[in-house]
């Protein structure tokens, strides 16, 4: 993808169709309460977004880093690419959320945190681009706080109108049983049409 041409990139990023599909508002909406629930065993998610510490794996354009940060948490926008990281910071309510938006440039084989760093690890439409995906989410494991939570959101199988073609999509077992092995345990939420949400904490 750091191959395309960068404002293609951003179009759709930040796109009226992805807005359609993605669904961001009810996203976030939903990991709120699934974060209040959580707070039985993980106070740390008491508040909701409010008061987390967030890694934003693939961030991007920043497309949920700045919809996490309005809500109150803080977040650290992972990417490869500083093209975005960039464009997150040219962005003009980087001013207004700087102290508590991090952009963090990181390689294709780490996620570059440091021991029991953020509560959260979110990453949208990244899961299928990582390579040594088992050794990848055992490191990722390290940087969450004991009671941290993973969620990753990826494209489903099948025929749909949105999404990236259908021979790099991975199967829903395949995603659990790879996150499985990398020392988590998983549920799946199926409230988008077209990506799964796989819940993971630390085994």
């Amino acid at each position: 993808m750091h191959k395309s041409d960068f404002q293609e990139l951003v179009r759709r990023f930040e796109s009226e169709e992805r807005n359609q599909y993605q669904k961001p508002q009810e996203v976030m909406q939903h990991l709120e309460s699934i974060f209040r629930n959580h707070s039985k065993e993980a106070p740390a998610f008491a508040g909701g977004w409010q008061g987390l510490k967030v890694a934003d794996l693939g961030a991007g354009t920043g497309y949920f880093s700045f919809r996490m940060v309005k809500q109150g948490a803080s977040v650290i926008a992972l990417d490869i690419d500083e093209r975005f990281l960039d464009y997150i910071r040219a962005r003009p309510e980087y001013q207004d959320y700087k102290d508590r938006l991090e952009t963090r440039k990181v390689e294709a084989q780490s996620i570059g945190l440091k021991p029991a760093e953020v509560n959260v690890i979110f990453s949208v439409n990244v899961y299928h681009h990582i390579d040594d995906r088992i050794d990848y989410f055992r490191e990722a494991r390290m940087g969450l706080s004991e009671q941290g939570m993973l969620i990753i959101i990826d494209f489903k199988q099948g025929e749909m109108p949105v999404g990236p073609p259908e021979n790099i999509k991975l199967p829903e077992d395949q995603v659990v049983r790879e996150l499985q092995d990398a020392g988590f345990d998983v549920s799946v939420d199926h409230m988008l049409e077209y990506q799964n949400i796989y819940l993971a904490v630390k085994r």
